[in-house]
């Protein structure tokens, strides 16, 4: 009996290895690159005051550049993809792929959009790579909305730019936006990823509307440097840090910052040696984790109030040079406001709230 069971045995792992072998030389046989590349053009007969386009896919990285050469279209979408596996030899885009709609003619709103057939990805050791490149003319004022379920988006914004709303999201994937000195947003600025880190950089830039960003799950990085602010200013995370650095802002009016998120961390860092012409105030707030804030200015008509208050966890102030900020308060309540902030033109005023976790605020006020 033990002598049939261990021969049973030995007939099974032969099998086993025998048809591992085979299936491995058949994947091996079918494993094949399915490349497709494709560009869409849009030259408006009638142009438009503002050109709205609208970049909508389900799979795939978008990136958002400007030409670098003289060029007579308004708009340039080029589609690259590349598919690698086993049993995708024979395969064509049409396998993957619903056909692209290129709405160019006849509407106010040009259209990108490339949905993905879900079955077929069900077949396993298939990956892909989709790239969808969007170029625009410097001379031309557009509206962009994109979006995209999987993916990353990056956007290079080039020096003297005019855009209207701006809106990039995406579900899972990193947001990048990157705009250059003179650069004027007429519209709304709108970042937004569930699960992935977003990220803004903005030299000498306008931004006449309200500015937001986001993440559900991820970081959010949001730095500034000589900008002219026109309306409020969001922030939000729900599990991340949040990274906030502001240098020599102006602005139009007294407006609201609101940098919030869940769990994770805040670090602000505002340096002010230019006069704001405005008095700004705001909530800085996380449920779990610690607020560090770094500031500094140089002049006697800007001043700054801190009011801290956490649960469980400190408060302090380390002064920087000369200081210029005086204490009130106990360790878990405490308002850090700079000498000069009653007689100062123009003030920065925020609470910086958390649950658990310190708050520390790093400042010199001239």
């Amino acid at each position: 009996m033990k002598k049939s069971n261990r021969i049973l045995l030995i007939i099974i792992a032969v099998c086993i290895v025998t048809g591992g072998t085979a299936f491995g030389v058949l994947a091996w046989a079918s494993w094949s690159v399915l490349p497709y590349e494709n560009t869409y053009y849009y030259k408006p007969e009638t142009p438009s005051p503002i050109e709205r386009i609208n970049i909508n896919c389900d799979i795939g990285s978008i990136k958002i550049k400007y030409n670098e050469t003289s060029t007579d279209n308004y708009a340039q979408v080029d589609l690259d993809i590349q598919i690698k596996g086993i049993l995708v030899e024979e395969k064509s885009f049409q396998d993957f792929f619903y056909p692209v709609i290129w709405q160019n003619e006849s509407t106010q709103v040009i259209s990108f959009i490339l949905d993905a057939k879900a079955s077929t990805w069900l077949t396993f050791s298939i990956s892909q790579r989709v790239k969808i490149n969007l170029t625009l003319r410097t001379d031309i004022i557009y509206d962009i909305n994109t979006l995209t379920s999987t993916g990353s988006i990056n956007m290079d914004i080039p020096d003297n730019s005019v855009l209207n709303n701006t809106i990039l999201s995406t579900s899972t994937g990193l947001i990048s936006l990157n705009a250059a000195k003179n650069t004027t947003f007429l519209g709304n600025v709108e970042i937004s990823t569930s699960t992935g880190s977003a990220a803004l950089f903005a030299k000498q830039v306008n931004f006449t509307h309200s500015l937001r960003a986001s993440t559900t799950t991820g970081s959010l990085s949001l730095n500034f440097s000589e900008c002219f602010i026109g309306n409020n200013l969001v922030g939000t995370v729900s599990t991340g840090s949040i990274s906030f650095n502001s240098y020599n802002m102006k602005y139009s009016d007294d407006y609201i910052w609101g940098l919030e998120t869940s769990t994770g961390s805040i670090d602000v860092n505002i340096i002010q040696n230019t006069e704001i012409v405005s008095n700004i105030t705001g909530a800085i707030q996380t449920s779990t984790g610690s607020i560090d804030v770094y500031y500094k200015d140089n002049s006697a008509n800007v001043g700054a109030k801190f009011t801290g208050s956490t649960s469980t966890g400190s408060i302090e102030y380390n002064p920087i040079g000369v200081g210029g900020f005086v204490e009130t308060g106990s360790s878990n309540s405490k308002t850090i406001t700079s000498n000069d902030f009653n007689s100062a033109t123009n003030t920065y005023t925020f609470s910086l709230t958390t649950s658990t976790g310190s708050v520390e605020v790093n400042g010199e006020s001239l």
